[in-house]
């Protein structure tokens, strides 16, 4: 049961986790902002055109609005000798907008930056009320994160040590702010012809994807180029749509199955996530033989992931 619980527990940390290394932060959206099909984006080239790549260097006074929205409809059941013990359905969703603005960089990357939680807040069935979201203490508070290496510190807008619980969730949203950008290692300098498929290597997937600990064995990522979307008044940047579908099959270490498909929109100009949605099903099973009988323990239910991301200069 316990070993049951602590798969049960990475899955429902999966839905937090996965991309946000892409977009070198985790962000959640406002309950009232739907994110924006990506679908919705109209080409700017004719199939066969051909993109090219490239990264910019992070510097002062670079402002980024964020907001993911995670939902996760999951059904636990576990049967003893044949016999359902127990069947009950979870919904565990996550909604994060923030601000982050560069105070500092070096060598083109972030290493102070102020980040604004307009909203953070969580729904699990370990809620007082596992069917509301309840406010996370980092909601509507301003935060200073310095990177010394693979160090964070994190302080209040007073220059103080936040209590453990908001500077744990600031240090987890703020992990990945001035790592160097997977995707840019992925597609800088790389002649991509529109319709090509992309199979990224499974030695870049576990810092592609930002996951921490084994989730599975990888069978297979890809990205293929759809279109070109042409920078307009809203985004001022050239952006790129990849059709994405990510594959992880159980292993030794997790009996995690993952399946997940959509979209994620990249800059071409910048290497910077614009936005992306995946959906797709995710399971897990195990079987435990003791003393009191053999139980089988099983999961199972949709992730869905949705992250827009708006780049910009801080006011002077």
């Amino acid at each position: 049961m316990n070993h049951f619980c602590a798969r049960l527990a990475a899955l429902i940390a999966l839905a937090w986790t996965p991309i946000v290394a892409i977009a070198q932060s985790t962000i959640a959206i406002d309950s009232s902002v739907e994110p924006a099909a990506a679908s919705s984006l109209t080409a700017s080239a004719p199939a066969g055109g051909i993109v090219r790549f490239h990264q910019q260097p992070t510097a002062v006074g670079d402002r980024v609005v964020q907001r993911l929205g995670v939902h996760l409809a999951l059904t636990t059941k576990i049967t003893q000798s044949g016999q359902t013990a127990h069947e009950s359905t979870n919904e565990m969703r996550r909604q994060q907008h923030r601000v982050l603005e560069v105070l500092e960089a070096s060598d083109g990357r972030a290493t102070k930056v102020r980040a604004t939680f307009l909203v953070s807040r969580r729904q699990s069935p370990e809620n007082a009320n596992p069917d509301e979201f309840a406010i996370q203490p980092i909601e509507g508070k301003i935060y200073f994160m310095h990177r010394d290496g693979e160090q964070l510190n994190v302080t209040d807008s007073e220059g103080v040590i936040p209590p453990q619980e908001e500077f744990n969730l600031v240090a987890e949203s703020l992990e990945n702010v001035g790592k160097p950008n997977p995707l840019a290692i992925v597609l800088i300098g790389r002649h991509i012809e529109i319709g090509r498929r992309i199979l990224v290597s499974r030695d870049m997937v576990q810092e592609l994807l930002g996951f921490d600990d084994p989730v599975g064995t990888v069978r297979r990522f890809e990205l293929t180029l759809g279109r070109l979307v042409p920078a307009d008044v809203k985004h001022p940047a050239e952006r790129a749509v990849f059709q994405a579908k990510i594959e992880i099959a159980p292993n030794d270490a997790s009996p995690l199955t993952i399946a997940l498909a959509g979209e994620m929109v990249v800059e071409t100009q910048t290497c910077r996530l614009a936005s992306v949605e995946l959906a797709g099903p995710v399971q897990l099973s195990s079987i435990e033989r003791t003393s009191g009988g053999i139980f089988q323990y099983s999961a199972g239910g949709e992730l869905k992931l949705a992250i827009r991301s708006q780049y910009g200069v801080a006011a002077q």
